[in-house]
Order: C-alpha cells, then sequence, then structure tokens
C-alpha cells in the first residue's frame, strides 16, 4: 500500500454512512487495440501480402522446370519475407512500447476518475507511470515475443504450402490461393492478440492501482461474453481477497471469498474479458 485511501477516503466525507464503495469498472476502449494491432501486428500481416506474387512466380518457375535449383529459388523468396521483418522488428518493438505508455496513461486515468466519482479524492498527483514500470515492461517483452512468433507462424504456414504444392504438383494459382488464406489467418491472429492483450495489460495495471490505494477486496465483473466461462460467469459479483484475515467476513450482504490461482484471475486465462472492481470498505 502506497497510500491510505480509506483514510483520506473518511477525511473527505466525514459524514459518509456507507460500509463500502465499489469502484466503477475500467474497460479498455476497442481503439485501443486497433492501435497495437496497426502499429505491431499489421505490419507482419502486409509484408507476407506484399510477397506473396514474388513467391509465386519462384514456385511457377519451379514447378515448370523442377530443376534442383529451383526450390532453393522459392525458399530465397520466403527467406526475403524474414530479412524484411529483420528490417522492420525495431520499429515494431517502439510501437509496441509507445502503445504500452498510451494505455497506462489511459487505465490511471480512469482508475483516478472512478476513486474521485466514489469517494470525492483526487489521487491524481499520488499516480505516475514510474509506479507500474516493472508491469509494463513485462508485458512489453511479452508481446515482443509474441510479434516474433506471429512472423514465425506466417513463415512456416508459406513454406508449407510451398511443400505441399511442389509434392502434389498444384497449379500456382492454388498456391497463391493458400497464401492469401496463410496471411488472412495471420491478420485473424494478429487482431485477437492484440485484442487480448490490451485486456490483460489493463486489467494487471488496475489491480496494480488498486494494491496501491490499499483496497484489499475486490469484485469479480463477468465480460458478458456470448460463450463465456462458466465458472467465471458463477464468480459474477463476488467479494474476493488475498489477505486471509479477510476471508470469510461480509460485507453488505455478501461473504468475501479467497480468491482463485492467480491464472485464474479475471482477464488472465486467453480472451477472458472478465474484470476486478476495487472495493473500498470503510468498517
Amino acid at each position: 500500500m502506497r497510500y491510505d485511501l480509506r483514510a483520506m477516503a473518511r477525511r473527505a466525507k466525514p459524514g459518509l454512512r456507507r460500509k463500502s464503495v465499489v469502484f466503477r469498472d475500467i474497460v479498455p476502449p476497442a481503439t485501443l487495440a486497433t492501435d497495437l494491432y496497426l502499429s505491431s501486428y499489421r505490419p507482419i500481416v502486409t509484408l507476407w501480402r506484399d510477397r506473396i506474387p514474388a513467391i509465386v512466380a519462384a514456385y511457377e518457375q519451379t514447378l515448370s522446370t523442377m530443376t534442383t535449383d529451383s526450390p532453393a529459388d522459392v525458399q530465397r523468396e520466403i527467406e526475403a519475407g524474414e530479412g524484411a521483418f529483420s528490417r522492420i522488428f525495431l520499429e515494431l518493438t517502439a510501437g509496441l512500447r509507445r502503445w504500452s505508455l498510451r494505455t497506462e496513461s489511459w487505465t490511471r486515468g480512469r482508475f483516478r476518475g472512478a476513486v474521485l466519482s466514489a469517494t470525492s479524492v483526487d489521487i491524481g498527483t499520488l499516480l505516475g507511470p514510474e509506479d507500474v514500470r516493472d508491469t509494463l515492461e513485462t508485458y512489453i517483452g511479452w508481446n515482443v515475443d509474441l510479434i516474433r512468433d506471429v512472423n514465425a507462424e506466417a513463415k512456416k504456414r508459406f513454406s508449407n504450402a510451398i511443400f505441399k504444392g511442389l509434392t502434389e504438383r498444384r497449379t500456382a494459382r492454388e498456391v497463391a490461393a493458400e497464401l492469401r488464406d496463410a496471411v488472412d489467418m495471420t491478420r485473424k491472429r494478429s487482431i485477437n492478440i492484440a485484442s487480448d492483450q490490451l485486456s490483460k495489460l489493463s486489467a494487471e495495471l488496475a489491480e496494480e492501482r488498486r494494491r496501491e490505494a490499499g483496497l484489499s477486496v475486490w469484485q469479480w465483473r463477468h465480460s458478458r461474453k456470448r460463450h463465456p466461462r462458466l465458472d467465471h460467469q458463477a464468480r459474477d459479483g463476488n467479494y474476493y481477497s488475498e489477505d486471509s484475515s479477510l476471508v470469510g467476513s461480509v460485507i453488505d450482504g455478501k461473504t468475501v471469498m479467497e480468491p482463485p490461482p492467480r491464472d485464474d484471475y479475471p482477464s488472465r486465462r486467453p480472451f477472458c474479458g472478465c474484470k476486478s472492481s476495487g472495493v473500498l470498505v470503510f468498517d
């Protein structure tokens, strides 16, 4: 705990009679996920899409001659895609870092607003990006690995399509269609990754801000997705605390429960959109 929000709220509202208050959700806008995709993932999609004509031309030449050297010509065109990725990699990671800082700033502002709305306490001067530097660096590193993996998977799909085409004597048109499908799969995966990473980072940052304020109790907020995890859906509205002394206590008619394992917290599972909301307890 970096500051005692409960004490600050009591000073701001000395006549407050409520026993607790639940902060509003911090749900990031989809535009932030779009920004991540555009800055760090779409260039990979574009790179491999633009390689298709040269690769198909080399494949067509290989198919017509089937000489010993021709398959290597196709592979060189694929490796050229890998070389292009290496040239833009630093730019992609720089965009990732800028996006992470924007997401932190947005989340910090929303947490400040949630606290102000619930308690009339402005904690703006108490919050800064340096407080969550370790979390940001962890997520930046995680996404750097994801960027590399997205590129590696695209390259593998291209290589597999060429190998399959040569062994089955597929036409250049058929191989081109398969390469376009590979690009489309890369695009869809990248969009999903961007959305999931936004959910995870914003949830982790909000959780850190909650702990800094000394909020030991939090409420599970279900994502309301169409195909939910049933156990997550069942947790909607439940109160949890990592403080064992609070587990079993009753707050406004709700029993505080022991939280699930850390890897099953809100937004931790793949593509989980659940959130946690801080609960400020006065008594």
